[in-house]
C-alpha cells in the first residue's frame, strides 16, 4: 500500500464525511479520515482544523476524487410508481 496519503475532499459535516467514506469504502478504496473523531466531539473547531479530511493512497486519488465528484453533484430521482405502504 501507499504511504503517502492524499486529501480528497473536505466537509465539516460528520455524516457527509462518514456517507463519503462508507460509499469509497465499498468500492474498494483504502479511506481514512483526519479530524473526524475532533469535529465529532466539538463541531466549533471544524473551520479552524480546515474540516474532515477524507483521505486515500495516493495511488487511487484520481479515481476516488472522480467518484467523490460524481457522487456529490448525483441527481436524486423518485421513482412515481414506487408503491406506498
Amino acid at each position: 500500500m501507499d504511504k503517502e496519503l492524499v486529501v480528497i475532499a473536505t466537509t465539516n459535516d460528520l455524516f457527509e464525511a462518514e456517507m463519503l467514506e462508507g460509499q469509497l469504502i465499498a468500492k474498494g478504496f483504502d479511506v481514512y479520515l483526519a479530524d473526524a473523531n475532533l469535529i465529532g466531539v466539538m463541531n466549533l473547531l471544524a473551520n479552524a482544523v480546515g474540516g474532515i479530511k477524507i483521505q486515500v493512497p495516493a495511488s487511487e486519488a484520481d479515481e476516488a476524487t472522480k467518484f467523490v465528484e460524481e457522487f456529490r453533484n448525483a441527481e436524486i430521482v423518485f421513482d412515481e410508481d414506487f408503491p406506498e405502504t
